[in-house]
């Protein structure tokens, strides 16, 4: 039986793990990303918990060796060229670390490394909420913001593998700065992070955010529940912008289904009747209505499961 192996490449944490052709995870380990602070050093961690993995398994099962993993999938942040990690603000000691050759080198296994949103997104194609499709875009919607294209049952990851950066359409010309170096990116007005900034900004109108100690974007889900119509309307916001958003899906990609993950869609019982509504009035009314919108399926094993569908696709 062959097996395959995911890496998760994060700002915080990097997730290894092993799984078979039906996306399972039969045994993972996850360690904090400053503990290798720089690319050399990581991907010698990621050969040897791989190798790890192989020699322990998890402690149940069959035995894996190492001559029976066919591939590694990796799962990074973007910006890349062709494989190499380029000037990404959450891992600087790594720009220009070739990912999939520099662990192919270490472990003699072929690899492939794709954006961590496109590779989430061919993992909720393959196993979650997008089976079933030919034509599926994924959105994740946590940091930042993020998709991944599935067009005629293949991953489309663009001239060299970064498609897919819906983050960084500009909704509003002189809006916030984002760390791209554009102004009003959709990243900058609906993502997690934007939630907790303009909370912060508008803390003064708002007597439920003046007695938090600390405002992250749960805050203003919290203040939601609590009826804080500040909250109420920096949700309001951010659902209409996000429609916007995925209306240019609709519009360009004419998908089957949009799948929406990520942490900040861990709210998505609140938030999918609003996104919608809104990318029904941004979207052309006959594609919407070809266009199902739904909630990713795989939760907080995206990343991972994601990982392993890339490697999968990198053996064919």
């Amino acid at each position: 039986m062959a097996y395959f192996a995911g890496v998760d490449i994060g700002g915080t944490k990097i997730a290894v793990g092993i799984g078979n052709t039906e996306g399972a995870i039969l045994c993972e380990m996850r360690f904090p990303t400053d503990e290798v602070p720089r690319g050399e050093d990581g991907l010698d961690r990621i050969a040897e918990a791989v190798k790890s993995l192989c020699t322990q398994n998890g402690g149940s099962g069959p035995q894996i060796r190492l001559a029976d993993v066919a591939a590694v999938g990796i799962g990074s942040p973007g910006p890349l060229d062709r494989g190499t990690l380029l000037k990404t603000a959450n891992l600087p000691g790594w720009e220009g670390i070739n990912l999939a050759s520099g662990l192919q080198t270490r472990l003699g296994i072929p690899c492939r490394v794709e954006n961590d949103a496109t590779a989430a997104g061919m993992g909720e194609w393959m196993f979650g909420a997008g089976r079933g499709t030919s034509h599926m875009a994924y959105v994740t919607v946590s940091t930042g913001v993020g998709s991944g294209i599935i067009v005629n049952s293949q991953l489309y990851s663009g001239g060299r593998g970064n498609a897919g950066e819906l983050g960084h359409i500009v909704l509003i010309p002189d809006g916030p700065v984002c760390h791209c170096g554009q102004r009003g990116c959709l990243e900058t007005l609906a993502s997690g992070t934007a939630l907790a900034r303009i909370a912060h900004e508008r803390r003064n109108e708002s007597p439920y955010l003046q007695r938090q100690d600390g405002i992250d974007a749960p805050t203003v889900f919290l203040g939601v529940e609590a009826g804080d119509a500040v909250c109420q309307a920096i949700i309001q916001d951010m659902t209409r912008y996000l429609g916007q958003g995925l209306s240019f899906l609709v519009n360009l990609l004419n998908p089957e289904r949009i799948v929406l993950g990520g942490g900040v869609m861990a709210n998505g019982d609140m938030l999918l009747p609003l996104i919608q509504q809104r990318t029904q009035e941004y979207s052309m009314p006959a594609l919407y209505r070809t266009t199902e919108i739904v909630l990713a399926g795989l939760g907080q094993d995206s990343g991972l499961v994601g990982a392993l569908a890339v490697a999968l696709v990198a053996r064919t």
